[in-house]
């Protein structure tokens, strides 16, 4: 079975799963699970979690996550808004709730929507998060449309790739899907586009760093989809320069088994912590030029962030 082949029947099974167990419990509206979450805030039996657990968990990591957003989202909107997050019994965001949206709470939403806090003593949980910050609003004409995704692994790294024109990505089909950020034109998604781009992560071959592993990352990952697809064609691409410092390796593969992969290109980048690979597919070539070029614009605009990085808000050791 191919990659994308294993890929579409996790999507498949996990988005039926999530739907059946899901889909009568949840509140309707943001106004009903603000009120809930206010409740539960209180409450005797889940007091103590809100203050104890929640809390210090939140604001210890989404500290970072808005230093993160302010620093990246071009015009940032410092305007307060408010979201709900319902909290699954294992810990998973399950649904976001949003009293309206800017750019910040957008950038916001793209990590919680990953999310995994403590479990919750009761479930769902109604997480009501109202943010205020000390300056005044930026002006609206001046808010960009979409803020940059943000791939989190708490207390370890985190980074961000680049959004093309026309395209939009989703975290939540990404989790359905089992990769980490999951890319395709805007209105499309991700059984029906002739086109996607994902990401994920490749650390097998690493032990105490994943530095110097790259080509034996790539040889492996080659050998892997030719197992799949004996005729597979492999060629070398010119390096994609990197936003935040460094390259990434590329390779052009095509003469895929399965027709919905006619060609991919598939783009590796090392970090001492893992190796992150970012893979466009493609079910007809026709408009290979315009999707290679939203590929190359993803990549190149790669930030990494580990402890280490200077300037974060709130420390993650």
């Amino acid at each position: 079975m191919t990659r994308l082949a294993k890929i579409l029947v996790v999507c498949c099974l996990a988005a039926q799963l999530a739907l059946s167990s899901l889909a009568a419990e949840l509140l309707s509206s943001f106004e009903e699970a603000a009120a809930r979450g206010d409740v539960l805030e209180k409450a005797p039996k889940t007091k103590d979690y809100f203050s104890k657990t929640l809390m210090p968990y939140f604001g210890k990591k989404y500290a970072t996550v808005l230093q993160f957003c302010f620093a990246n989202v071009s015009n940032p909107d410092n305007s307060p808004f408010s979201l709900v997050a319902a909290i699954g019994a294992d810990g998973r965001t399950v649904r976001i709730y949003n009293d309206h949206a800017t750019n910040i709470s957008h950038c916001m939403n793209n990590s919680l929507s990953g999310e995994i806090f403590p479990a919750p003593p009761v479930a769902p949980y109604y997480f009501h998060i109202a943010m205020k910050f000390a300056d005044d609003p930026a002006p609206k004409s001046d808010v960009s449309e979409s803020a940059p995704p943000l791939v989190l692994e708490s207390n370890k790294y985190s980074y961000t790739f680049g959004v093309p024109k026309g395209w939009e990505f989703n975290f939540d089909k990404a989790n359905d899907a089992g990769v980490r950020l999951l890319y395709f034109p805007k209105g499309g998604n991700f059984n029906d586009s002739n086109s996607i781009v994902y990401v994920n992560e490749d650390d097998d071959l690493c032990k105490a760093t994943c530095a110097g592993m790259l080509g034996g990352t790539i040889s492996k990952t080659i050998e892997e989809s030719r197992s799949d697809s004996p005729m597979l064609q492999v060629a070398k691409a010119d390096s994609i320069p990197l936003k935040g410092g460094g390259t990434a390796t590329v390779r052009i593969l095509s003469g895929w088994r399965d027709p919905r992969q006619a060609k991919e290109a598939l783009a590796f980048i090392e970090h001492q912590e893992t190796i992150v690979l970012v893979v466009l597919t493609v079910k007809s070539v026709k408009t290979w030029e315009q999707d290679y070029a939203a590929f190359q614009e993803i990549v190149a605009n790669h930030k990494f962030f580990n402890c280490d990085s200077p300037g974060l808000a709130a420390s993650c050791q």
